[in-house]
């Protein structure tokens, strides 16, 4: 998938879709609560992966059992009563103590640090990714590889530990941006109050901590070259060797790792800063391996520089995307919820047009979101993970440009507001008018390729 992203020459990876805050969520500290439930679910279907019903209260769910029965993997007791954990940092040349610090963190992993193989033959983010993936202990049924910028959550290494016992056939990927598809997917799974949400088909596996089975491991070196050359990111490459063999990533709600402040070593700084949709730490409720898995969502509910837009599944290669008007329009919507919409941006007083027209975005983000939520969950289930999910819709939906995210950032806590507002005007929508028909696949294969989101984004200006 072409991004506006830019490979660490040599590093860590590639750094997708904008990101983080200034001052953002990572470190932002506890949320309070008040933030009402949602869902969207992940697009497409999980490969084994069942769909999750209705959730009663943040974090269970009745009739889900446990993580690895509805993930369609083995359950705790078999291979992952065994597993055996290994890891590696791929490392920068020039953040060599970061990358060291972070790797004796993890001494129980006995954890490697491994640069760039070949740092005169220019950007090569695979290159050094292959090479701590290579570095796959011996005895390792599971292998972590972590980027040299990222935090660990609190019990980092615990929690991934209980993960591979209770998940021992699933591909983990511990974080995702704010403003990427899966970081709307995580959005989504709060909403239902679940666990782990399944990564969404077509766009990039999430690299920045990545844990994989060791046959996982293995098919991935075999089919990338140990000699390899060329630009192309790892995560595209990840995401394409894992789909290629029918694999699907679980990523877990909260994220179990954040992505650190600090300046671009190759000018990224111009996508904005860059964070997680929703970090462990800075929610009071502590992450469950062992909790449910999200359903699939065919709707995601995606805000990037500012504007709504639909990314949806279709019976085609890719998902497609709608604007919000289109979508609303397409599924009968339109015009619904303008009035709420507009009695509540108003009294937030926007001081131009252009801040009033991202005012009403935001609020017909959460509204959206709200129309797809499965019904059933208990009122006030998982305020505080929810309320941490609607900051970084708004800081990570405007992080891409600068105009809005200064301003964002400023009046942050009431566009969370304004965010709550929506969910609940989309929640009282859902149980009067009922969750919008999906769109027949002919209209949807109508929709432009959803991935002209990061290459042709719509903007503020276009509405």
């Amino acid at each position: 998938m072409t991004t506006e992203s830019v490979d660490r020459a040599g590093g860590a990876g590639s750094n997708r879709g904008g990101v983080g805050s200034a001052g953002g969520v990572g470190s932002a500290g506890g949320v309070a609560s008040g933030g009402s439930g949602l869902s969207a679910g992940g697009i497409g279907s999980g490969a084994g992966v069942s769909s999750a019903g209705s959730i009663g209260s943040a974090g269970s769910n009745p009739s889900a059992g446990s993580a690895a029965s509805r993930a369609g993997v083995a359950p705790a007791g078999g291979l992952g009563s065994a597993a055996v954990v290994g890891a590696a940092v791929m490392a920068h040349p020039r953040r060599g103590a970061q990358a060291a610090e972070l790797a004796a963190g993890l001494a129980g992993w006995g954890a490697r640090v491994v640069t760039d193989p070949a740092p005169g033959a220019g950007p090569g983010a695979l290159r050094t990714a292959r090479a701590a993936w290579a570095a796959v202990a011996p005895d390792a049924t599971h292998h972590v590889v972590l980027q040299d910028d990222v935090v660990p959550c609190r019990d980092f290494a615990a929690r991934v530990t209980d993960a591979v016992r209770e998940l021992p056939d699933a591909p983990l990927a511990l974080y995702a941006n704010w403003n990427s598809w899966n970081g709307a997917a995580t959005r989504a799974a709060a909403l239902q109050g679940a666990s782990w949400v399944p990564a969404v088909p077509g766009e990039w596996t999430p690299s920045l901590a990545l844990v994989l089975p060791r046959a996982d491991v293995e098919a991935l070196l075999a089919a990338v070259p140990a000699e390899v050359t060329g630009p192309e990111p790892d995560d595209t490459v990840l995401a394409r060797e894992l789909g290629r063999r029918g694999r699907r990533v679980l990523i877990p709600v909260p994220h179990w790792v954040e992505h650190a402040d600090g300046a671009s070593l190759v000018g990224n700084d111009v996508y904005g800063p860059r964070h997680s949709a929703c970090f462990a730490d800075d929610t009071a409720e502590g992450p469950d391996p062992a909790g449910p898995v999200a359903a699939a969502p065919d709707v995601l509910v995606h805000l990037f520089k500012g504007r709504v837009q639909l990314v949806l599944a279709a019976d085609t290669a890719a998902p497609r995307r709608v604007s919000r008007e289109g979508y609303l329009r397409a599924t009968g919507q339109e015009g619904r919820g303008r009035g709420r919409s507009a009695r509540a941006v108003a009294a937030l007083r926007p001081p131009s047009g252009l801040l009033g027209a991202l005012c009403e975005e935001i609020w017909y983000a959460a509204y959206l979101m709200a129309l797809h939520t499965p019904p059933g969950r208990a009122p006030g289930a998982g305020e505080d993970r929810v309320r941490l999910c609607l900051r970084s819709l708004v800081l990570g939906g405007t992080a891409d440009r600068a105009d809005l995210r200064l301003w964002a950032r400023h009046r942050v806590g009431p566009l969370v507001a304004l965010a709550e507002e929506g969910l609940r005007a989309g929640f009282d929508d859902r149980e009067a008018y009922g969750r919008p028909a999906p769109l027949p696949p002919e209209r949807l294969a109508a929709l432009p390729d959803a991935a002209l989101i990061w290459s042709r984004p719509l903007t503020l200006e276009e509405r």
